[in-house]
């Protein structure tokens, strides 16, 4: 069974919007294949141990026994040191891993397939316009 007909070509060019749009994803790499970016990060000598992963979260904070005798306050500086570090290093970790979009290649696709639907659209256009002159040279016949 075939689909309803498509004379205005729509559903083609919303096809090949949806096809540009998989081949710029494509292209950017799979990234479930990819093992998503960790950040670390290291305070008080290496005594205080942070895992940050996306999108933003601690998974794990690792305090040295040692660190304790410090006071709160200094702890908090220091807990509060690591995680940013942490943080920060995950953050570029995201940027580089995500890489540069091509979004000029997907620009130049965009653009051919806006041209083909100003195409599709001025020949529908056309064909109403001859439609609606047949009509009224039949009606002014009767």
């Amino acid at each position: 069974m075939t689909g309803p007909i498509d004379p205005s070509g729509l559903g083609g060019t919303l096809a090949d919007v949806l096809a540009a749009l998989g081949r710029a994803q494509a292209s950017s790499g799979d990234q479930e294949e990819r093992e998503p970016p960790v950040g670390t990060g290291e305070a008080a000598d290496g005594r205080v141990r942070v895992r940050a992963v996306l999108p933003g979260r601690i998974e794990n904070l690792e305090l040295e026994p040692s660190v304790l005798r410090l006071s709160g306050e200094e702890l908090a500086r220091e807990v509060e040191s690591a995680v940013n570090a942490a943080l920060a290093d995950l953050q570029g970790r995201a940027v580089a891993t995500a890489g540069p979009a091509d979004l000029g290649a997907l620009t130049d696709q965009l653009k051919d397939i806006q041209f083909n639907a100003e195409r599709q659209f001025a020949k529908l256009t056309a064909s109403l316009v001859e439609a609606q002159e047949q009509l009224t040279r039949r009606a002014g016949d009767r």
